[in-house]
């Protein structure tokens, strides 16, 4: 998602982190597919175990720690990540409206896009920091998110933070704490066995699916839903015809 980044001095782009991206893409369609056939279409998933929550904990972690690393290798941090932070607002409008209209509980408030902006706001310094002090807000990331997931709060505000009403809801929601971990543990990773900016690979595929997925991963983010809730809405009518 965070591919305008991804653009390294020479012009080379590391192919094993499209890869990622695209692997990650499929993840979360399918995991759009369990959420729309249950949100939208009343279909009982819960008995898919694994496949109904664990493939979108994956995308998302694989996401999050790939926006780290490209943060150690693009130039222009800052403007992408107020265009993608932009581009999550009007996403929450969208949602906004259409839940409106449909009483779906599609309303998203703080999802993986906004999250990413932020990501690669908040990034674009922290990359600066030293590797042990990364690991160390890495870890204070998790702490907190998983602690402030035992807490419930009264002012309505604070959910960027991971911290929520009883009220609260997002259909999608990727608070900064502890998903900020991931981010940190990225950019170490970029820091590090990225520094000389180069695949790890010796080897590149001339052509592959799953990098031509990872290049586009923001269009795609967009265009999936829409698409995957058309097809999923006549496949159904077809099936109670």
């Amino acid at each position: 998602m965070e591919d305008t980044i991804l653009k390294i001095a020479s012009k080379k782009r590391i192919w094993e982190l499209d890869f990622l991206k695209g692997l990650a893409l499929i993840f979360m369609v399918w995991d759009h597919i369990i959420f729309d056939l249950y949100c939208f279409f009343g279909f009982d998933v819960s008995s898919l175990g694994f496949l109904k929550e664990g493939i979108g904990v994956i995308s998302s972690i694989i996401f999050m720690t790939v926006c780290g690393i490209s943060l150690t290798l693009g130039k222009h941090n800052l403007k992408h990540g107020f265009i993608v932070f932009s581009l999550s607002l009007a996403l929450t409008l969208f949602t906004f409206i259409f839940d409106k209209i449909t009483d779906s509980n599609a309303l998203i408030l703080f999802g993986i896009l906004h999250f990413l902006g932020l990501a690669m706001i908040i990034g674009h310094f922290a990359k600066k920091l030293p590797v042990f002090a990364l690991f160390i807000f890495s870890v204070l990331s998790f702490f907190l998110g998983f602690y402030f997931r035992t807490l419930t709060v009264s002012l309505p505000f604070l959910f960027p933070f991971g911290l929520t009403t009883s009220s609260f809801y997002s259909s999608d929601y990727f608070p900064l704490f502890p998903n900020l971990g991931y981010v940190f543990l990225g950019i170490i990773i970029g820091k590090s066995i990225y520094k000389n900016k180069k695949s790890l690979f010796r080897f590149s595929p001339k052509k592959s699916l799953m990098c031509f997925l990872g290049k586009h991963t923001l269009v795609l983010y967009f265009a999936h839903q829409p698409f995957i809730y058309g097809i999923l809405y006549v496949i159904v009518k077809l099936i109670n015809h």
